[in-house]
């Protein structure tokens, strides 16, 4: 068909290529495509299990060894046995091939079977085709920059092993990597256009469903004392914040997810949404606007299997899920990769929520000992109003030894006491979980929430990194029919809410924190030289890995509606606005490809014209020079029709040869001379 296009508007098209004769690879070349197949299986173990990774390095390593040896490929019964194992191996490990994992890893484990089969060139072909899969299947788990460049620098190894292959003749890794340079710098501009306009799918591949969640810590639905001690030291990305203008204080930097009513023994749960709290969240959706509140920001968060989403307290507006009446924010399903949404809070409440169920508000499964009676009841007569009794009970935290530490000691059957009077050592669930209670108990009705406290400014990006270390938990108090917030983890160590776990953490010295807690502090608020820069390297890092996955990896249906837009295009029907684009795009490649094939002109130099007008004489004697015609083969056919000149006529040809391939030899102005004077004679007659 393009011939036939080609040959209508008058292209000279090249030949058709011939199929290259079957040859044999040489042992460099099948060298290389067996170290791409181990790197393949290598990187391999941050995605399968062990043992199936480990199995299919141990058959890439066999084919290997058949190579070095000579040797072509291992009996047919050996590979049905290898085979057999493989899908023995898989369903045991895996339950079946259901998953990304199991689905990947199946695989793999065919790939490196097909790769110990191989002995023809459409085998390693197709060997080659595989890995380009496979190295695209690593998408589906990380897509950071660092990912993006090995799979770059991969797929350029695969090519280039592709182009060697084509190739009948002994090509040098060198060429190789030029001629796989160009095709893949060629299928850039493709990329790109594909990538900004091709429509974006919206959903999950749901036949290719992952059984996995986030490889990070999650918010559980229920708290249990030491869960949250657990994430202390993990400082993986949770989510990235970017406010309009400047953001609030880091004891104000309050993240929101879950609220937990439910208490059993010490541990607390979420209340899941019933029929009341849907309609209490549509009427409170109704009056949730991004525009309201005193900070709007944007978020984007890691991938999670959570449903409940952190929000500044107190939400006021959000672009994405639904609002419950205890300010918390939920979606239907769970995002299966990065995704950002936009809220606006204010410091204070001002949704309006359904009236509380005071009951399950004072409800504990806990009974107070004689020694925390006595106490209560002191409480009691000390502090008539709640206010009051809130003060006395984080007074007496302050007041009596109580320690903030990252490893707690465990709690027995009788946790409250124990921590109240015997290990009096906590993490910041501890603390809440001990303070509600004791609310409780004082007939203050009091909740846990769950969610985030603090995260660290990116001076270079200007946004806000809160990790899974920040995960924290604090109380609220019903008082005058206004939730407050009490944290009672600020009363025993208000460096945590006023600096921010990061700051714990450089104070932590493996066992406590460190008794030279000021002067650690201040080196940590203020770095030396080399500090200053590891930090500055380490924060221009995240920010690169931020935008990327802000313009990049979080690039969705709406970001490329908002793109049509300011282009000017129709947005509205926007697959057939990117179904024209697409078909004008590979139009215009495709013009551009003919472009190229088209013969142009070439620009002749100062010799070739001189030397034009120089045969041009001969024309009037019908002595031409064909195309075949080397300078020297003309010159003998010229010396034979004016033998009289012969001596002219090797010179001047002699001189143009130096300067048009000996171009250190020869004067062109003594060319353009003895041109200039070259004067022809009548012709010898021939005989």
């Amino acid at each position: 068909m393009i011939r036939r296009i080609a040959k209508f508007f008058n292209i000279g098209l090249p030949p058709m290529p011939t199929p290259p004769p079957p040859h044999k690879l040489s042992r460099a070349i099948l060298l290389q495509i067996a170290a791409l197949v181990l790197i393949a299986m290598l990187t391999h173990f941050l995605i399968a299990l062990p043992s199936v990774a480990a199995y299919a390095l141990f058959i890439c390593v066999f084919k290997i060894i058949l190579i070095l040896l000579g040797k072509q490929t291992p009996h047919k019964l050996v590979m049905l046995l290898l085979t057999l194992f493989s899908f023995a191996l898989v369903l045991v490990v895996y339950g079946g091939w259901n998953g990304q994992r199991a689905g990947i890893s199946f695989i793999a484990l065919l790939t490196s079977l097909k790769f110990l089969e191989s002995r023809a060139l459409r085998d390693y072909y197709l060997v080659c085709l595989l890995l380009y899969f496979l190295a695209a299947c690593s998408f589906l788990f990380s897509a950071s920059i660092f990912n993006i460049m090995m799979v770059v620098l991969f797929t350029l190894g695969v090519t280039i092993a592709m182009v060697r292959i084509t190739n009948p003749n002994p090509t040098p890794l060198k060429l190789g990597l030029f001629g796989a340079s160009g095709i893949v710098a060629k299928a850039i501009p493709l990329a790109v256009i594909l990538f900004l306009f091709f429509p974006r799918i919206q959903g999950s591949f749901g036949f290719l469903p992952s059984q996995e969640s986030s490889d990070g810590f999650e918010l559980s639905n229920s708290l249990v004392a030491g869960d949250f001690a657990s994430a202390a030291f993990n400082t993986s990305p949770a989510f990235r914040v970017k406010f309009e203008g400047p953001p609030p204080a880091n004891r104000n930097l309050y993240w929101r997810a879950k609220v937990m009513p439910y208490e059993s023994r010490f541990n607390w749960r979420v209340a899941p949404p019933g029929l009341r709290d849907m309609q209490t969240s549509r009427r409170m959706h109704q009056q949730a606007k991004l525009t309201r509140g005193r900070y709007r920001y944007e978020i984007l968060h890691e991938q999670t299997s959570d449903i409940f989403l952190p929000f500044l307290d107190y939400v006021v507006g959000y672009s994405e899920g639904q609002v419950l009446a205890d300010y918390s924010v939920f979606i239907r399903q769970a995002k299966n990769s990065d995704f950002s949404y936009q809220g606006a809070s204010s410091l204070r409440p001002n949704l309006p929520s359904a009236a509380p169920d005071m009951e399950l508000l004072l409800r504990t499964t806990l009974q107070p000992t004689a020694r925390t009676q006595s106490l209560l009841n002191e409480w009691r007569r000390t502090a008539p109003t709640a206010r009051q009794r809130v003060q006395l009970v984080l007074n007496h935290f302050r007041q009596n030894d109580f320690r903030y530490t990252l490893q707690p000691p465990g709690l027995g059957a009788r946790p409250l006491d124990e921590f109240m009077f015997e290990t009096r050592a906590g993490y910041c669930e501890h603390y809440a979980s001990a303070f509600t209670i004791l609310m409780r108990w004082l007939d203050v009705p009091a909740r846990i929430v769950t969610g985030y406290q603090g995260g660290e400014l990116n001076s270079v990006g200007d946004y806000i990194q809160v990790k899974y270390s920040d995960a924290h938990a604090w109380s609220e108090v019903l008082i005058d029919d206004r939730w407050v917030r009490v944290d009672p983890t600020a009363a025993v160590s208000p460096d945590r809410i006023e600096v921010g776990m990061d700051a714990m953490l450089a104070l932590w010295d493996g066992s406590e924190f460190t008794s030279d807690r000021g002067r650690a502090l201040a080196d940590f608020l203020n770095p030396g030289g080399l500090k200053r820069m590891y930090r500055s390297l380490g924060q221009s890092w995240d920010n690169l890995g931020y935008q990327w996955n802000k313009w990049i990896v979080n690039y969705n249906h709406e970001t490329q509606k908002r793109l049509l837009e300011n282009l000017g295009l129709d947005s509205h029907n926007s697959v057939y606005t990117l179904v024209g684009i697409l078909f004008a795009g590979s139009g215009l490649l495709i013009l551009l490809y003919f472009w190229q094939l088209v013969p142009k002109p070439t620009e002749l130099s100062d010799a070739q014209k001189t030397y034009l007008k120089f045969i041009q004489r001969f024309k009037r004697f019908d002595l031409t020079k064909q195309r075949a015609d080397t300078p020297n083969q003309f010159a003998d056919r010229a010396m034979k029709m004016f033998p009289q000149q012969q001596t002219e006529i090797e010179r001047i040809t002699r001189e143009y040869v130096d300067l048009r391939y000996a171009k250190s030899r020869g004067s062109l102005s003594t060319f353009k001379q003895l041109v200039k004077q070259f004067k022809l004679g009548p012709p010898t007659p021939s005989n």
